[in-house]
């Protein structure tokens, strides 16, 4: 019996062993750099998405697509110049959801918050942030208070913010519990 167990263990052992003629070739690089191959791809997806515009179907299937690629842009190479960007890109890019919607918040205030955060000197963090105060002051149902202080007191804090907006986020922390209706009329 000992030796029928060992013979399995052994068997076992060598089946599950990393065979290396099994495995699957790496994906070759289109042009040798990594880097300028998933940017292209990012590119390609940017154009693919806006060409799908009207189809409900292709549209979320591109956009999972582009979030997928900036996402992957962005993990693979954050101290590229290029990585605020796709942050950006996701954050204020439609994310198949209606503004207001609790996913479409969380997807643009993960995104937009790393982007704050990882990149203080980012060409794209005032907007990031602006769009993320415009996103709560739109939302009926999701409207938090609390995140629109945060943000409209990072805007304070940021030096290209002007006087005159500063004065304008002044007088809107005070009325700060009134909703915005940004809809034109």
């Amino acid at each position: 019996m000992k030796k029928l167990a060992y013979l399995i263990f052994v068997l076992t052992i060598f089946g599950c062993s990393n065979d290396q003629s099994s495995t699957k070739p790496t994906k070759k690089s289109k042009s040798g750099n990594v880097k300028v191959d998933l940017w292209n791809d990012v590119k390609a997806a940017e154009d693919s998405l806006y060409s799908k515009k009207n189809s409900n179907k292709a549209k979320n299937i591109h956009y999972m697509n582009y979030f997928s690629k900036l996402t992957e842009f962005y993990t693979k190479f954050p101290t590229d110049p290029k990585a605020d960007s796709c942050l950006f890109a996701i954050c204020s890019t439609e994310t198949g959801f209606p503004i207001g919607h609790a996913k479409h918040i969380k997807i643009q205030e993960q995104y937009g918050d790393t982007l704050i955060l990882k990149y203080p000197k980012s060409k794209f963090r005032k907007m990031t942030i602006q769009n993320l105060v415009y996103m709560y002051d739109q939302s009926t149902k999701n409207r938090s208070t609390a995140k629109l202080n945060y943000y409209y007191k990072l805007l304070l804090a940021d030096s290209l913010t002007t006087t005159d907006e500063k004065k304008e986020i002044e007088a809107r922390l005070k009325t700060i519990d009134e909703p915005i209706n940004f809809k034109k009329k």
